[in-house]
């Protein structure tokens, strides 16, 4: 017996006559057909809300559907209002038939860009599949020679193995949906935040897939800032029975469920679009399983930029490669900013997900510290190790501030190299004090906020046979180690890296010093040992002090020591050396002719003299 139900069927069973022996591929393509006709229920809606919700307005669209063979439903339409979509939506295909020709598609694809008198060169086309084509390679150089932009959504295990060379090799995005339509929703909104005015684009506010047991209430809240709130809608999914819903705007009006509005030709989907501007604040929904078996439900929320003079907060992320090989670590990287400017101080979580549905979710940290380069430039990264196993994976980022926590930096870092004094004659000449700029004072507040986008997809190659043993890395780099003089001990402060790259906590960290740079950098196993004993690594991503007396050395007026740091790893891997940080014993000499007249300049000689210079060199 065949059980349907959760792959888009509910009460539909396939009853075996147990007299006849079972087959067991018969069984299997009974299941693969439920699951392709799902499929094909998901992609159909979220393509229907690609044109409702995401695409711009005045984009000119066109469809082509394939099989075995292509057929062109649509030439270029112009979309210039809400009805002009259903000229497309109409033809959306209703039954998923058998084999896959690509090329056949893309072909059919460039004749609808040509036959409106457009060229295919710089043109974009969305390809969208779930099927098995050897045959993809065919066409590489006609696609390289149509200069056309093509994206990529593979759908399932089964998509084209060399589907993602067709965006590779024309500059565009790649995207991997596993189960529920919010992977396809993510990778269209992608995509149509790639072109157009910002202030046209659609962004995403939410996008959950959640199982609910019967009769289960969840919630959630949704923040609208005051930079967006045009063209908004709140779109719901669900595999059997449509739960009950409501929505609370912030001003306390709630819509029911009649006000979301069910698809006529994508069923088990409802949608309501708040009428004019959505109110600035926290839009609550709360939902209730009413059907008698526990369901999957899905939450997408969209909207556009307020005003044209107004830019909104924007994230994209990406992967630091399209293909990783197992033994090396991969980044992830988000970006989120407000026009040019970096969004500081906000939740950045990626969401990575294999091809078997195993799923790794990770903070990003813009800190300055491991995977990221630079500290407060508003791009959030961190080190991906887990992996499992060969094949697909997916990235989706959610971007959260709350409580007020985030900020605008409004200045740009200042990468000059400041020396505190030099030696001219045998006399120590002090530089005036380096300006100093209070973080506030070039930081404005952001209000709280959300949002949500799909980094694309990314292929990972080499794993062992069973996949699912994570190579060992080391710890990472420590690149922002300092050190300042403090009598004659020395004060060090860095951001602890992890066990594993920056991920974990280090079994413990070794630190060397020498009077001479060159010792540390060509040579740092034989420069003098420091006694850490004392020193208990914390947490990836804490901030580490450690005090100790350089006891090999005399400490005199002008010594300049030079520190490096590494962290050691539980496996007794050892880090990269770190940035070498230099502290300079520096006291000014008093004045013996000082005017007699100057009664106060004894005490401030005396608070002078205990003053230590620090000179990090990266």
């Amino acid at each position: 017996m065949v059980n349907l139900n959760n792959n888009g069927y509910e009460g539909i069973v396939i009853a075996i006559n147990p007299s006849v022996p079972e087959d067991e591929k018969l069984i299997q393509n009974i299941k693969e057909d439920g699951l392709g006709s799902a499929r094909l229920i998901r992609m159909n809606h979220a393509a229907e809300m690609y044109l409702i919700q995401i695409i711009e307005k005045g984009s000119m669209i066109g469809m082509v559907t394939f099989e075995s063979d292509a057929t062109i439903q649509n030439n270029l339409i112009k979309i210039t209002e809400d009805s002009t979509y259903l000229n497309i939506t109409a033809k959306l295909p209703q039954n998923a038939g058998g084999g896959t020709s690509i090329c056949s598609g893309l072909r059919k694809g460039f004749q609808v860009i040509t036959s409106s008198n457009q060229s295919t060169s710089g043109s974009e086309i969305i390809l969208l599949t779930d099927g098995e084509d050897n045959t993809i390679s065919s066409c590489f150089e006609e696609v390289k020679q149509s200069g056309a932009i093509i994206h990529t959504i593979a759908v399932g295990p089964s998509a084209a193995n060399e589907l993602e060379t067709l965006s590779d090799m024309t500059g565009g995005h790649r995207f991997y949906a596993y189960k529920d339509i919010n992977g396809l929703i993510d990778a269209f909104s992608r995509i149509s935040s790639s072109s157009g005015s910002i202030a046209q684009q659609s962004l995403q506010l939410e996008s959950k897939a959640l199982t609910i047991e019967r009769n289960e209430w969840i919630n959630g809240t949704v923040p609208v800032d005051s930079t967006i709130g045009n063209d908004t809608f709140f779109a719901v999914t669900w595999t059997i029975k449509k739960p009950h819903i409501l929505l609370q705007d912030p001003r306390g009006k709630i819509y029911k469920t009649p006000d979301f509005q069910e698809d006529k030709l994508t069923i088990r989907s409802a949608r309501l679009r708040i009428p004019g501007i959505a109110e600035a604040g926290n839009w609550i929904y709360s939902f209730q399983n009413k059907n008698v078996n526990s369901q999957l439900l899905t939450v997408t929320v969209t909207t556009r930029a307020r005003s044209p003079t107004t830019l909104p907060v924007t994230a994209t992320a990406h992967m630091s490669q399209n293909t990783a090989d197992y033994s090396r670590p991969v980044i992830v990287y988000a970006r989120v900013s407000q026009g040019f400017l970096p969004v500081l101080g906000v939740n950045v979580t990626a969401i990575i997900e294999s091809e078997d549905g195993n799923q790794v979710i990770m903070e990003l940290w813009d800190n300055g510290v491991g995977a990221d380069t630079v500290k407060n430039d508003g791009i959030y990264s961190r080190y991906f190790t887990d992996y499992h196993g060969n094949g697909r994976y997916s990235l989706k980022v959610h971007v959260q501030a709350r409580r007020n926590t985030a900020r605008l930096s409004l200045r740009q870092p200042n990468k000059a190299l400041y020396i505190p004094g030099y030696v001219e004659n045998g006399k120590i000449i002090a530089n005036p004090p380096r300006p100093e700029v209070k973080e506030d004072a070039a930081e404005a507040k952001v209000e709280d906020f959300s949002r949500v986008t799909s980094g694309g997809s990314f292929t990972v190659l080499g794993a062992p046979p069973n996949g699912n043993h994570a190579p060992v890395f080391p710890p990472g780099k420590i690149a922002d180690l300092e050190a300042k003089f403090k009598g004659d001990h020395i004060q060090l402060s860095w951001t602890a890296s992890g066990d594993v790259l920056d991920k974990g906590k280090a079994d413990s960290y070794m630190i060397r010093i020498s009077k001479h740079f060159q010792d540390l950098q060509e040579d740092c196993h034989n420069a003098t040992l420091v006694n850490t004993s004392s020193l208990i690594p914390k947490e990836a991503g804490s901030r580490e002090n450690f005090e100790f007396k350089p006891e090999s050395f005399k400490i005199e007026n002008g010594i300049h020591i030079y520190i490096a740091i590494q962290a050691i790893s539980k496996a007794n891997l050892t880090s990269e050396v770190s940035n070498i940080a230099h502290a300079t014993k520096f006291i000014l000499p008093q004045e013996s002719s000082a005017p007699a007249l100057c009664a106060d300049m004894p005490a401030l000689s005396v608070a002078i003299f205990g003053f230590a210079m620090i000179l990090s060199l990266f």
